[in-house]
């Protein structure tokens, strides 16, 4: 049996809300079978795509807080590695299930207001609830956001990226647990758009090889909690770097680069034919949704499907494992902007079930 049914529905996090019940609200109405817990970037700094997944190393001092500026691993401090050892500690009793050192790594304050103000009005709001997704920020794009003492992206350190990712990893597993208490399947997507600066003249140090292996863990890790888990990308990556990883759903931006990913149609019928899904991210995050209704959409799709068939893509296959989203997250967009960007979304689909593709 599959564990989502074709025609679903769901979000990438983010919301422009300033309140978690809002934005559930929305939430709850634009996709009930599986809904997304809210993050708010808008409301707090805590929420936002860089600090959020790393406060055990900011509980630590591990990173400092700057000004205005995302944080830094300083290790010119007094004190910086004797805080980095204590990390490891944590790390590895958290690994062998310590209860205390699990505290460290908690979802807690308001960096995860979202969530928990989704899990304690799930039975409120999501009757019809088939399964729950989340979401952890990626190690490459966070990794190529905080900095060393030297200005230098962490990610390019081995020492550093080893640390980032590991408390991405503990996070990811703890959200894991959190969703999988509401007794229903769960899917979790590491957001990490930055995956398109591989191969980028302006990176070239940049590999495959270091971002497969930084997914690899969390990946490894997920998968161990039974949960299912797809990476999101919402630019124009090498989609040959994620077909080659064991994932669940592959998530990406349909709208503005199906090319690329017909590109790959080999790939992609192999990954479908071994059971992958897609988050087609149809809806654009932007003010080209203003221009679009779901016939237009449809339309859109139909082409896509056409040129998929093209070469060689069952699309009423290609059809039924697919997982509709918005290209990207709402967080920074007005709100009126997000919430057509959901409707349409909804409308689409509903036109796309009427036309008989499912």
């Amino acid at each position: 049996m599959e564990w989502i049914k074709p025609g679903r529905v769901t979000g990438l996090g983010s919301l422009p809300y300033q309140d978690e019940l809002t934005a559930i609200k929305l939430i709850a109405k634009s996709m009930p079978y599986w809904p997304h817990w809210p993050q708010l970037p808008a409301k707090v700094p805590e929420q936002g795509f860089v600090v959020q997944y790393v406060q055990p190393l900011l509980k630590l001092g591990v990173l400092s807080v700057q000004p205005l500026r995302d944080p830094v691993f300083c290790r010119t401090e007094p004190g910086w590695a004797e805080k980095a050892v204590a990390f490891y500690e944590q790390y590895f009793a958290f690994c062998q299930g310590d209860a205390a050192a699990e505290q460290l790594f908690a979802l807690t304050g308001e960096a995860f207001a979202g969530m928990e103000a989704f899990l304690n009005s799930f039975d409120s709001y999501f009757l019809q609830a088939e399964g729950v997704k989340g979401h952890v920020s990626g190690p490459l794009t966070v990794g190529l956001q905080i900095k060393d003492e030297q200005g230098k992206a962490c990610f390019y350190d081995e020492a550093l990226r080893d640390m980032l990712v590991k408390c991405l990893t503990a996070e990811a597993v703890l959200e894991a647990r959190r969703l999988k208490s509401l007794n229903l399947p769960v899917l979790i997507f590491i957001d990490d758009p930055a995956l398109f600066l591989i191969g980028a003249s302006t990176h070239i140090t940049l590999t495959k090889e270091m971002a497969s292996e930084a997914l690899s863990v969390m990946l490894e890790a997920l998968h161990e909690e039974n949960v299912k888990v797809g990476v999101h990308a919402c630019a124009g990556i090498d989609w040959s770097i994620l077909f080659a990883l064991p994932l669940d759903v592959i998530s990406f931006d349909a709208y503005h680069y199906f090319t690329g990913m017909a590109l790959q149609a080999d790939r992609l019928a192999d990954f479908l034919g071994k059971g992958g899904k897609m988050a087609w991210g149809l809806v654009p995050t932007s003010d080209e949704a203003w221009q679009e209704t779901s016939e237009s959409l449809l339309k859109i799709f139909d082409e896509q499907c056409a040129r998929l068939t093209e070469r060689g893509i069952d699309s009423k296959r290609l059809s039924q494992n697919i997982i509709w989203t918005p290209s990207c997250g709402t967080g920074a967009l007005p709100i009126a902007l997000a919430e057509h960007i959901y409707s349409l979304l909804n409308g689409f689909v509903a036109k796309h079930c009427q036309a008989g593709s499912l």
